[in-house]
């Protein structure tokens, strides 16, 4: 039998050590010889069983009812009541609310029995001085009333019970919406990836090239060849590493395999934004420089989807302000907007995960919120890596 929780065993040591106690000694002064001996185990127990209401409601019942017919039973005639009895309605109570589907009826059914018996056994005593229909309905009324109170708990609980498993569905679509969002998102970024190391692997091939030539006819720039080859490989590794850490099962499909934008192409993007009617106010401060083309296209792609949840949720009227803060070793982006509209929402959306995705293959981070003041906030950190001299060549 599983053991019975705490709070069930103090709810019933707090009934039976007053209630039981008082029985018990009742028993001892008004029933002298061998009649207190044989009530007091079935006292005792009926009050013991209280703890299992929860953990084994039908076995409770069960019990208790039994020792409380013992107690009708055993008890002489002039005596139909004791303190004792109790017990039953609380078992009752608890054996609608907790037991199984056929529990209220069954507790229904026997506590109309029960007080049928005690009111009989009152009538056929000629030494109770209660009136027998009296008797009986104040013990249906207390059965009625432990019934009605259990099966309001049953219902009660249940409708709790529902609550929670919808909200453990909810969560659980959630996270599946949140997880196909993050692998459609993955696939989107290794075809925009595709690009970015075929240029590294074209600029070594090439500069490869160069060398061997470089190597017969000016013996000195085989030395800059070669460090132009490591500069590109290791960019390439540093690429390959974030798209191999970031993707999981992204389809590789063929589509889409244009040159991706970088931060030379965001004024186009804001004049874009300005004509469908976006104030847009954009500053920098520190010295821009050039970043790898994973980390611009990531920077890129983060400014565009701010806008775009800007224009679908701001409401009319919003303003956005987009701040670019140069630093030695990273670039600090901040995208507020001042709008009172409905926000993206709570991050599963594929706008927002994809900004997490692009700056995780770039080794920054991003965060998203509402903004101190109101509005809504993006903000992110991106490392300042140098691109490669082939890189460099090739983009003049």
């Amino acid at each position: 039998m599983t053991p019975p929780a705490r709070p069930d065993v103090l709810l019933a040591l707090a009934v039976a050590v007053p209630v039981g106690g008082w029985t018990l000694l009742l028993l001892w002064l008004a029933l002298p010889g061998a009649w207190a001996p044989l009530l007091a185990p079935a006292v005792v127990v009926g009050h013991a069983a209280g703890a299992w209401r929860r953990s084994a409601p039908t076995g409770s019942f069960v019990v208790t009812s039994l020792a409380c017919a013992v107690q009708v039973a055993v008890l002489p005639g002039d005596l139909p009541l004791l303190p004792s009895l109790l017990a039953f309605p609380l078992s009752l109570f608890a054996y609608c609310a907790h037991g199984g589907r056929r529990a209220p009826g069954t507790a229904l059914v026997v506590g109309v029995a029960g007080s049928g018996t005690v009111a009989l056994r009152a009538a056929l005593s000629a030494r109770v001085q209660l009136p027998p229909a009296f008797l009986a309905g104040f013990l249906l009324a207390i059965v009625l009333v432990a019934f009605s109170l259990g099966l309001f708990r049953r219902v009660q609980l249940a409708y709790v019970g529902e609550l929670e498993h919808r909200a453990a569905r909810a969560e659980a679509e959630r996270e599946e919406r949140a997880r196909r969002a993050a692998l459609d998102e993955r696939a989107r970024i290794a075809r925009e990836m595709h690009d970015l190391v075929a240029h590294s692997l074209s600029v070594i091939v090439s500069q490869a090239q160069g060398g061997r030539y470089a190597a017969r006819a000016r013996p000195e720039r085989a030395a800059e060849v070669l460090r132009t080859v490591e500069e590109a490989g290791r960019q390439a590794l540093t690429d390959m590493r974030g798209l191999l850490g970031v993707l999981r099962g992204g389809d590789g499909g063929g589509d889409g395999l244009g040159p991706q934008p970088d931060l030379s192409r965001l004024p186009e993007l804001l004049d874009r934004v300005r004509e469908s009617g976006l104030s847009v106010d954009f500053a920098g401060t520190g010295t821009p420089g050039r970043l790898t083309p994973a980390a611009e296209l990531a920077a890129y792609r983060l400014v565009q989807e701010a806008l775009t949840n800007t224009l679908k949720h701001a409401g009319a009227g919003a303003r956005c302000r987009i701040r670019f803060h140069w630093s030695d070793d990273r670039v600090e982006i901040e995208v507020r907007d001042d709008g009172s509209g409905p926000r993206p929402g709570d991050g599963a959306g594929h706008g927002l995960v994809g900004m997490r995705e692009r700056m995780a293959v770039a080794g920054g981070s991003v965060t998203t919120g509402a903004a101190p003041g109101g509005g809504f906030l993006v903000s992110a950190l991106l490392p300042r890596r140098a691109v490669t001299t082939g890189e460099e060549r090739e983009r003049a």
